[in-house]
């Protein structure tokens, strides 16, 4: 008579290779293999290739039930993150919580170094997460590196100035707005306007490339002079607002990078005594709540932060869900608007 324990090791001994198995033949992770099973669109071909070699090799056959209790885990989407205390961030939490609670996921959020974006998405991607949303300028570094193309988890950019080549996105459309904006205080009689970049970004260009038409169609001519560029921060604004509001006052009109940038160029102004808006107009940029909590209050471009995120996180559920992708990566629109407040007005004479 066989004892219970010999016949636990002769079942073991008669399984087929594991999906660890399959994964360390293919040289990719047990995740890898299981979203080749699966059939998720997402998969980079070179690691699909290779996993399915592995299968063929191994004559491996996944177990059902197993994969029942893969497909019912819950799924962990990463948020990256550079300033828990930024407005974007908060607004970017509020959708994305939205949406996951709703759906079921799991919400991580991950701090980045800003010099090393690229190190925190290749961290949470170690960490066995499902699916990273990526806010600005974040999205837009990993698009240029090609990190959708050399990782097999889905990735959707969060506010990014333009479309991306290689993943989804969520956005306004930034050149439109800063169109709207600069033909607005032309409207005011503003000729001599300034505009804030944020550096080497798709949201830079785009918002530039507003600007300098609405220049053109009003006949003005462009003055590089007043393109300025800094990190999208109050401490940035404050150090830049000190230098050209006490040695280059040639201009009437200060369109912002963010409310952020705003609020500190307001703040250096009134301690400048200069007056704001008669003396000088100042917009920002996404009407987070410092737009109204500073006097005078920003007139602003409100770009729907929680929403971008929201639909972007139900976006990324759905695509780990296996719904069919777009053949091409989709870039999904969503409304902006300007709003007009105390701290824009006519140019002075």
């Amino acid at each position: 008579m066989t004892s219970p324990d010999t016949t636990r090791k002769r079942r073991r001994g008669a399984k087929g290779p594991t999906i660890t198995a399959v994964a360390r033949e293919a040289g990719v992770s047990a995740m890898t293999v299981s979203n080749v099973i699966n059939n998720k669109s997402f998969v980079n071909p070179v690691a699909r290739e290779a996993v399915l070699k592995a299968v063929k090799a191994l004559n491996y056959t996944p177990n059902s039930a197993a994969r029942s209790l893969a497909a019912a885990k819950t799924l962990r989407i990463g948020l990256l993150h550079r300033d828990i205390d930024s407005a974007l961030l908060s607004a970017m939490l509020v959708g994305s919580l939205r949406a996951t609670s709703r759906l079921g996921v799991q919400l991580v959020l991950e701090i980045y170094d800003f010099s090393d974006p690229v190190g925190g998405i290749e961290r949470m991607i170690r960490s066995g997460i499902d699916g990273l949303l990526l806010p600005p300028p974040v999205c837009e570094i990993a698009s240029a590196a090609g990190l959708p193309e050399r990782h097999d988890v889905p990735m959707i950019g969060l506010a990014p100035g333009g479309d991306l080549r290689n993943m989804d996105c969520v956005r306004i459309d930034d050149e439109q707005a800063s169109y709207e904006m600069t033909r607005m205080l032309l409207g005011k009689g503003h000729r001599r306007i300034a505009i804030v970049t944020l550096p080497t970004s798709l949201v830079a260009a785009s918002r530039l490339k507003g600007y300098l038409r609405a220049l053109g169609d009003e006949g003005v001519v462009a003055d590089m002079k007043l393109v300025w560029e800094a990190p999208p921060t109050f401490e940035a604004g404050l150090a830049l607002a000190e230098r050209v509001l006490t040695t280059q006052r040639d201009f009437t009109a200060v369109i912002a990078g963010n409310d952020d940038m705003a609020a500190a160029f307001v703040n250096v102004a009134l301690r400048n005594k200069i007056s704001v808006p008669d003396d000088l107009s100042i917009t920002g940029f996404d009407d987070t709540p410092i737009a109204v909590k500073i006097w005078p209050e920003l007139t602003t471009i409100r770009q729907p932060l929680a929403l971008i995120a929201e639909r972007a996180a139900e976006r990324l559920v759905a695509t780990l869900r296996g719904e069919p992708p777009e053949t091409q990566p989709l870039a999904i629109y969503v409304d902006y608007k300007m709003i007009e407040r105390q701290s824009t007005g006519p140019a002075r004479a």
